[in-house]
């Protein structure tokens, strides 16, 4: 199976309902006139594989022993990567667990290993930053972090500013364009979602 163009995938993943256009109520209660939906692609294997493998090329360029993907959209392409590389990935838990470990972290890794972040959309930070901070807490170094989407309303700066750097498939405003150049946003569109990046920008994590 041959790799997908960026430029290709990103109009599957318009296509398969991963971007979404309208008024729509964002996770951190703000309006977005496009939402960016991975969820979706657990159900298109072929794409789900696109989109992993999009992520492990950038993941070359990052030093790392295992991969822990930000619960819960970005787990399944950790998965992939994980097994199409043949590198050890550990799952952070939502909530420590109350019984028998008592674990927040789950799967096999020593003190001192470097672990490479995955997720799937970063705006303000704060999802992959809260993961982040697990891991080095549990003893683990964190530099680097592989996204499929950086919205550009600050969460790499911020990122940044704690140490860890982005290293993303696209940006907003360049999968705008080639999904503006595919014809599948109208100009008006790609219009009102760069005033939309420009408008709601994040000094700090959310």
């Amino acid at each position: 199976m041959t790799s997908d163009t960026l430029e290709e995938l990103a109009v599957q993943l318009f296509d398969a309902g991963a971007v979404r256009l309208g008024d729509i109520e964002a996770k951190i209660g703000r309006r977005t006139p496009i939402y960016f939906d991975l969820r979706v692609v657990v159900s298109h294997p072929r794409l789900m594989m696109s989109v992993s493998r999009q992520l492990q090329s950038l993941a070359e360029g990052a030093p790392h022993e295992l991969l822990c993907g930000v619960p819960y959209a970005a787990l399944p392409f950790a998965a992939v990567m994980s097994v199409n590389s043949n590198t050890p990935m550990i799952m952070k838990r939502k909530e420590t667990k109350l019984y028998a470990t008592k674990k927040i972290l789950e799967g096999v890794f020593e003190k001192g290993q470097t672990c490479l972040v995955v997720e799937d959309v970063v705006t303000s930070g704060g999802s992959l930053l809260e993961t982040v901070t697990t891991l080095r807490e549990e003893g683990l170094k964190v530099s680097h972090a592989v996204v499929v989407l950086d919205r550009e309303q600050g969460g790499v700066k911020v990122l940044k500013s704690h140490g860890v750097e982005i290293l993303s498939v696209y940006t907003m405003t360049n999968l705008v364009e080639i999904l503006h150049n595919a014809g599948r946003i109208s100009y008006e569109t790609a219009e009102i979602v760069s005033d939309h990046i420009k408008e709601c920008q994040f000094s700090q994590a959310n």
